[in-house]
């Protein structure tokens, strides 16, 4: 049955890229002489004349890409506005029609934290390049609802979701993306707003989460700099995991100036080196999750993982 459902694709995730390009766009963002490659990713979503989207997005984790096209020096804001204007009233209607963003429709009451990283930066960011402030308040919402309802607060973890009829948490806590997700989603949400001089409360607000959240992870980083798919249990390690979580190091310990934020970011990427294959492709991470409680046992290649880990390099020119 499984071959048959693999010959079928019965369980392909369609939208997959989105991610994945968002972090190969983050990477190429920090770099110099990419534009030629920015450019053809951009091609591969927006029409360049009209600037809106080739196929119209039904997911809300275009959010993450469109968050990387408006961060992109390379790209006009003005020139793709029609396609972030149509992610930024797609997530809106969400958010009016269900109190927060769900990740999927067809599971509505349900919250998940990969929701947290995929949206909130992107709306911040929104709210900032438009100057459309309500974008901040549900961004912020949103944030605010996952720390109340999402979170273990014996391990200060997320859970993998929530249930917000019930408040029920669901899933594991302590997942390594997951907690990955979290963290970018509140570092990403606070880069946004540290380029305007308004939204003091939020901002201070994001950067406690942040640096809560980060001396958490520091804690949990194995002496070799990987992290693991299950961070409380001896487990494989996760690459996608560590590379986002190395990127938010990179990024907060500039901006609290934290050396020991710096030497985490650090010593994932010195750990990187000896799992990657000879054509400098990160090896070992985690599949996709299917579902609650199913989680991928494949660990292989995930662009994902290259791109935020180059992101990271980058910061210190590593």
């Amino acid at each position: 049955l499984r071959i048959i459902d693999a010959i079928k694709s019965k369980n392909k995730v369609v939208s997959t890229a989105y991610w994945q390009d968002a972090a190969i766009l983050k990477a190429a963002a920090s770099m110099e002489d990419t534009d030629d490659g920015i450019f053809t990713l951009l091609d591969r979503y927006i029409d360049t004349d009209s600037g809106e989207w080739k196929t119209e997005p039904k997911r809300i984790d275009c959010a993450i890409l469109a968050h990387e096209m408006l961060c992109c020096d390379y790209i006009d804001n003005g020139s793709v506005k029609p396609a972030m204007d149509y992610v930024a009233k797609f997530l809106k209607e969400l958010y009016e029609e269900y109190g927060t963003i769900p990740y999927n429709v067809n599971a509505k009451d349900v919250r998940f934290v990969d929701t947290v990283g995929m949206v909130c930066p992107f709306l911040m960011k929104y709210a900032v390049v438009y100057d459309k402030p309500e974008y901040v308040d549900i961004a912020f919402r949103q944030i605010k609802e996952y720390k109340k309802h999402g979170f273990c607060k014996e391990t200060g973890t997320p859970f993998h979701c929530f249930n917000v009829k019930s408040n029920a948490p669901l899933g594991i806590c302590g997942w390594g993306r997951g907690c990955a997700w979290w963290a970018l989603g509140i570092t990403d949400s606070l880069r946004a707003l540290m380029s305007v001089n308004s939204y003091n409360i939020e901002k201070v607000t994001l950067l406690k989460y942040c640096i809560e959240f980060m001396a958490l992870m520091k804690q949990q980083q194995r002496d070799d700099g990987a992290f693991e798919r299950m961070i409380f249990t001896p487990s494989l390690e996760d690459s996608s995991a560590g590379a986002i979580l190395a990127y938010c190091f990179a990024h907060l310990s500039k901006v609290i100036e934290n050396d020991d934020f710096e030497i985490c970011c650090k010593k994932t990427l010195r750990h990187f080196k000896n799992c990657t294959r000879r054509n400098g492709v990160i090896d070992y991470s985690q599949g996709d999750t299917m579902g609650i409680g199913f989680y991928s046992d494949g660990f292989r290649i995930v662009p994902a993982a290259q791109g935020f880990a180059v992101a990271a390099a980058n910061e210190f020119d590593f």
